[in-house]
């Protein structure tokens, strides 16, 4: 089988693999399509570390799968990448990332889905419906479970006040799980496009930053577009000034949700969080029921998936480094025949 591997020092090379074997309690998956995440771009950039190489990357993953075991030959299925125990205290109270037996990520600590086969765990598949096309199956399997995950752990409740910052392809999903869940939300994108897809999608209410600089007016324009301080900052950018910024929009009691993130830290002083209790929640990926839920509302029309780019395995490279301008409008996706 063709794949990519990532050999570190930022580099992709295209190889032929012998097809992996599963052992029991794995099925393997015919990838048909694999999205293309930012987390790609932080593995190039040296921010993750692979633990182990080469290795395939790709975590959004969703295909046939090719064994009997899990079900017939053929079955479609999206892939659940965090390969957790599902019996400690976490993955029963719908926090499988916090599993404390976790065998890793796949795509991460074992090989993904930039590859035409990938084996799996069993109980990491979950079924996609025929109305949901294996490219938004593979999108829902980061962004659309991240996008839930990131809305449950906020509490939001009807009407309160919400902003996405960044509209990528988490963003995009978020705008919508939030909207769904009640909130009236304000999207923060770098260009008129994203706003636009953003608005279709859900947001009440839009603002275009292009640069750093620009978001030292977004509290004050937070405040007047939504009618006052947003309970809620959704931060997908992960930038000294757009996290400040993001502090300073929120009303008292209001919560900081950090999901993406650069190389810069974030730098508040604690006086600023306690004078107004505010909170910082950070959330990663999601669970198996998340995935799931997102998957469940892409079947009833509810959450759209929205596809920039399609490529084979020849231009990954070029699909994971044109996320670095942040003009990706959507997600990029590899798609397999």
């Amino acid at each position: 089988m063709r794949a990519a591997e990532f050999v570190g020092d930022g580099a992709l090379r295209l190889a032929e693999r012998p097809v992996p074997g599963a052992p029991d309690g794995w099925a393997p998956v015919r990838v048909r399509a694999a999205g293309v995440c930012g987390t790609e771009l932080h593995f190039l950039e040296g921010l993750i570390d692979p633990m182990g190489m080469p290795r395939v990357l790709g975590h959004e993953i969703a295909g046939e799968v090719a064994g009997a075991r899990a079900g017939s030959p053929g079955s479609r299925a999206a892939v659940y990448n965090v390969m957790n125990c599902g019996s400690c205290r976490y993955c029963n109270t719908n926090r499988d990332r916090l599993c404390t037996r976790s065998g890793g990520m796949i795509g991460f600590t074992a090989d993904g889905g930039f590859a035409e086969y990938v084996i799996v765990p069993e109980r990491n598949l979950v079924p996609l419906p025929d109305t949901v096309p294996f490219e938004a199956g593979a999108v829902l399997a980061c962004s659309g479970m991240t996008a839930v995950h990131a809305v449950r752990l906020a509490g939001i409740g009807i009407g309160d006040p919400a902003v996405v910052n960044g509209i990528g392809g988490v963003g995009l999903m978020l705008t919508q799980v939030a909207a769904l869940a009640g909130a009236t939300v304000l999207a923060v994108a770098d260009e008129a496009a994203k706003l636009e897809l953003a608005r279709s999608l859900g947001a009440r209410a839009g603002l275009v930053i292009d640069d750093p600089e620009g978001y030292e007016t977004l509290p004050g324009e937070a405040s007047r577009m939504l009618g006052r301080a947003p309970d809620v900052f959704f931060e997908t950018v992960g930038t000294r000034e757009t996290m400040r910024a993001g502090f300073s929009c929120l009303a008292p009691g209001g919560s900081f949700v950090q999901i993406g993130y650069t190389s810069q830290p974030l730098d508040i002083h604690p006086g600023a969080l306690i004078k107004n209790e505010l909170r910082i929640l950070t959330s990663a990926a999601g669970s198996k029921s998340d995935l799931e839920t997102a998957i469940a509302l892409a079947a009833q029309g509810l959450l759209k998936t929205v596809v920039a780019t399609r490529t084979d395995l020849d231009g990954l490279e070029a699909a994971i480094l044109s996320l670095k301008d942040r003009r990706v409008l959507g997600r990029n996706v590899v798609t397999f025949a």
